[in-house]
């Protein structure tokens, strides 16, 4: 049987998950639109009747829906925690956790955030230029507010909140990106006229995803100097070992996304090489979720011992 820590950093963890999704799809929905700009000219609309843009805001509201959720979900699961796990979680508890902790008022940007984005989704629907600023306006402070309630906050230098918030951003760039690139091409794929369109919007979205690839690379590797003090603390201590099996998944993330670049865009322009590229998206996406939970059970992990 769990212990009530080991409970409460799974509901942590859980909704750290779930918010994280939420704003890592609404990231993908927002930097896809520039990407259809030339990709999509002429396709009118996909195979279910929606244009491009049209799905592309539909992912965005589903994801800021979710981004809503999870910040709900984070208050929750800190109130839990805090309060000893023995106790039902009152709206008082809940008020107190949110409006009087140091956790809360770092919450609470983050909180506002999601709201913004939602509102932005919304004035997107209605006046897709303007709307689409906003969301993404609000997407970029989200990123930077993210680490307030992580270990990033604990350094004395701002370095490990600027890393954080690079790494971040990346991670939206790259899995949200590539997230509304599948969902664009498939409801695009059933249009013979299409697919040359949807191998100029893949190879548009490759360029980003390399660029997104390396700063999350290098902000994990500036993060982790401020995290450790000896390489021994990777394999000896519970953060280490989970902070070593997120890099193996990032790397068989890579490796998938890799292959799909350099073995399978090549082939785009007609139906079997959107078909088989899709394939294997579906599994880059299904192992970059995996890695999102991993990284979500790592925030809560106690820093190794002196890492400051």
């Amino acid at each position: 049987m769990l212990s009530g820590e080991s409970i409460a950093l799974v509901w942590l963890a859980a909704a750290t998950w779930v918010s994280d999704l939420g704003l890592i799809g609404l990231t993908g929905a927002v930097a896809c639109r520039p990407l259809l700009a030339a990709a999509s000219r002429g396709t009118g609309a996909a195979a279910d009747g929606r244009s491009p843009e049209r799905r592309l805001i539909a992912i965005a509201a589903g994801s800021a829906g979710i981004m809503l959720f999870g910040a709900a979900a984070r208050l929750h699961a800190q109130t839990w925690s805090v309060f000893g796990l023995d106790e039902a979680v009152t709206l008082e508890l809940v008020r107190t956790i949110a409006v009087e902790s140091r956790w809360g008022a770092r919450w609470q940007p983050q909180a506002g955030l999601a709201l913004a984005a939602a509102a932005g989704v919304v004035w997107w629907a209605r006046q897709p230029r303007a709307g689409w600023w906003a969301a993404g306006a609000a997407v970029v402070g989200a990123w930077a507010a993210l680490p307030l309630t992580g270990h990033a906050m604990s350094a004395a230098s701002s370095l490990p909140w600027i890393a954080q918030v690079a790494h971040g951003l990346g991670a939206g760039l790259w899995i949200g990106t590539l997230a509304a690139v599948v969902a664009v091409a498939f409801g695009l794929a059933r249009d013979p006229a299409a697919h040359p369109r949807i191998g100029v919007l893949v190879r548009r979205f490759s360029r980003l995803a390399i660029a997104a690839v390396s700063t999350i690379a290098v902000s994990g590797a500036v993060t982790a100097v401020f995290y450790f003090d000896a390489v021994a603390e990777l394999w000896s201590t519970a953060y280490g070992r989970t902070l070593l099996l997120k890099v193996g998944l990032f790397a068989a993330v890579g490796a998938v996304g890799a292959y799909n670049w350099r073995r399978l865009t090549p082939r785009l322009g007609d139906a079997r090489g959107t078909s088989a590229l899709l394939a294997s998206a579906r599994v880059e996406l299904a192992l970059a979720i995996v890695l999102l939970a991993v990284t979500a059970v790592l925030v809560h992990l106690g820093m190794p011992a002196g890492a400051s």
